[in-house]
């Protein structure tokens, strides 16, 4: 039960590290990496002296020792989403830090809240920024104020290796943060993670109905829950995928043919909301994702268009009118918020197919496992079985985001902060955030304050109660811990989840299974263009705003009426009415945005991180 429990540390710690990635549709994304483990090392200098003897003069090359550190220096510090305001100095790690970079660290005890910045406005308003942080304020706009300074490129690369590595793997991380009249400067440190191989839901399948209804699924594995070990045979992996015509069959067998077994009609496809809880059983399986930012090459007229304006996105309404008109997915009530109906919808255990949340949700240690699937249904059903599979059709998972950069999470550097202060700060940051021990200031010390569910690096990571954490190592005014720790820089989508059960083992069993592995683009929706002031040159990224801003009320008013028209029945033939719809929304201004995206000035997303 402990264990259990202590997931709502886990979920604290995370949040310092997501609290600003909540996905929309529409979203401006911010890529991966293989962290560099590296530790900061003490130089030595030779010293030249010469020594007087009756004979002769010599020579002698003596190595001395040279410090680094030998200057005290203060570093003034505001990272901590929900908990920088609460913080009390002195705690362990910071006396650690303290002590191996001889530097006095001064946590600014300042709240720092995306939906409550009335303390941080208040600090900027009296002109006042910490020489490091993070408080939702980006670095262009400190160094416009004349609160910030810029950073050099080739500082990073002697004094910050392991950043430095990743800009280097990861190219179009350097188009983040550039400062456009200064070559090789840059506004801040641009946070990076593994979103963009991480998805929020996967395709869950009840795995007895199916073979109830005789299929077979190939490369059966079992997913392994210490979580829940009783339940450790009852989700599977397979390599099967389904065609976009076997789901509608299936989807009419789980209707139809009392998958169940159990006499009564009272089974069905799936549950619809209209929403991204049906990514994998609409328009996911056609390849595309609702991201309005998302710019695909139609197949059929060749142009760069938004997602529904995309012929694939006439041929998932076709798919999705065709089984809601059947029965065999079904909208949910719509008389409370979707996602309360349709957890309780997958609860009762009548769908046959579920877009669950993935990662701790599954047999893990999310406190709300117990309240989606499989758990939910497993505790009215023991016996039940379940399957992930591959994205029906498409193939490709939608990811949380488009690259692993996020400007919006940017740690931006104080404008009295000077050279030599700089040069401290990151080797202070290299060893914090990538070294031997870097572990230790993000999650603490092991057995102390977190403990391995099993092996170490393969298997969940357990928190200890804040309770019972020895008052020498315990939190100081907050029991959040990694202030000083790595919580924006990785990219090991095992370490962003601290290892969770589930997150392990699908990216094993892909790494086995499918060309390429887990992290391969094909395994992932990506754009062919992607609108933002990273991805184009600032004429056509401010060409386009000004012209979408002006063209979108009559773009949005031809598309609404579309759809309102598919879902109430009044489209008999959607491929001849799709020919009329396209002709009206090019009209409405569609076709001027078509001459923009069309040029090839404007990179494709292979060929982003190529940008001069």
């Amino acid at each position: 039960m402990l264990k259990r429990v202590s997931v709502l540390v886990m979920v604290i710690v995370l949040i310092l590290g997501m609290a600003a990635c909540a996905k929309t549709e529409g979203d401006v994304q911010g890529t991966e990496t293989t962290t560099s483990v590296q530790q900061t090392t003490t130089t030595t200098k030779a010293i030249t002296t010469t020594v007087q003897t009756k004979k002769e003069e010599t020579t002698t090359a003596v190595k001395v020792d040279e410090n680094p550190f030998a200057e005290k220096m203060e570093i003034t510090w505001l990272v901590g989403t929900y908990s920088s305001h609460l913080y009390e100095e002195g705690r362990w790690d910071e006396l650690e830090l303290e002590e191996k970079f001889n530097v006095d660290l001064k946590m600014w005890n300042i709240m720092v809240d995306s939906s409550n910045m009335e303390q941080v406005q208040m600090m900027l308003a009296a002109g006042d920024v910490p020489d490091y942080g993070f408080y939702y304020t980006s670095g262009q706009y400190l160094y416009e104020q004349g609160l910030g300074r810029t950073i050099p490129l080739n500082m990073m690369k002697e004094y910050y290796p392991s950043y430095y590595k990743k800009l280097m793997e990861d190219p179009v991380g350097l188009q983040f943060n550039k400062v456009p009249d200064k070559e090789g400067e840059y506004y801040g440190f641009t946070a990076f993670t593994c979103l963009t191989t991480h998805t929020y839901h996967i395709p869950m399948w009840r795995l007895d109905w199916l073979e109830n209804i005789g299929y077979e699924m190939e490369n059966l594995v079992p997913m392994v829950s210490t979580a829940f070990p009783e339940y450790s045979e009852t989700v599977y992996y397979s390599t099967t995928q389904f065609t976009v015509d076997d789901v509608k069959e299936i989807y009419r067998a789980f209707t139809e043919d009392d998958p169940d077994g159990n006499g009564i009609d009272d089974t069905y496809g799936t549950a619809f909301t209209n929403t991204w809880y049906d990514v994998y059983s609409t328009y996911g399986m056609f390849g595309f994702d609702k991201d309005a930012n998302h710019f695909y090459k139609d197949p059929v007229t060749g142009d760069y268009v938004i997602y529904y304006a995309y012929t694939p996105y006439k041929d998932s309404l076709d798919y999705l009118m065709e089984m809601l008109n059947k029965g065999y997915m079904r909208w949910v009530p719509g008389i409370d918020d979707y996602y309360s109906e349709l957890i309780a919808i997958w609860k009762t255990g009548k769908t046959g197919f579920m877009n669950a949340l993935l990662g701790s949700s599954i047999l893990g240690y999310n406190q709300q496992a117990v309240n989606r699937p499989p758990l939910s249904i497993l505790e009215t059903e023991p016996t039940a079985t379940f399957v992930v599979t591959p994205v029906p059709g498409s193939g490709k998972f939608r990811p949380y985001w488009t690259f692993d950069w996020n400007s919006s999470t940017t740690y931006p550097v104080g404008i009295n902060v000077s050279d030599a202060k700089l040069i401290r700060l990151m080797q202070l940051l290299e060893y914090a955030y990538f070294g031997e021990d870097w572990l230790r200031y993000k999650l603490g010390i092991e057995g102390v304050h977190y403990v391995w569910d099993g092996e170490p690096f393969k298997s969940s990571i357990i928190l200890t109660d804040p309770e019972k954490i020895p008052p020498k190592y315990a939190g100081k005014g907050t029991n959040i811990f990694g202030q000083f720790g790595n919580v924006n820089f990785i990219s090991d989508n095992k370490m962003y989840f601290n290892y969770d059960a589930f997150t392990n083992q699908i990216i094993d069993y892909y790494d086995e299974y499918f060309p390429g592995g887990y992290h391969s683009d094909n395994l992932w929706i990506r754009p062919d263009k992607y609108y933002s002031e990273f991805t184009m040159t600032p004429e056509l990224y401010k060409e386009f705003r000004e012209l979408r801003d002006e063209t979108l009320p009559q773009i949005n008013t031809v598309h609404n009426d579309f759809v309102n028209k598919v879902f109430n029945g009044q489209i008999a033939n959607i491929h001849t009415e799709w020919e009329q719809y396209i002709e009206q929304i090019y009209a409405a201004g569609l076709e001027e945005w078509v001459k923009i995206w069309n040029d090839p000035a404007i990179p494709t997303y292979e060929n982003f991180g190529k940008l001069p």
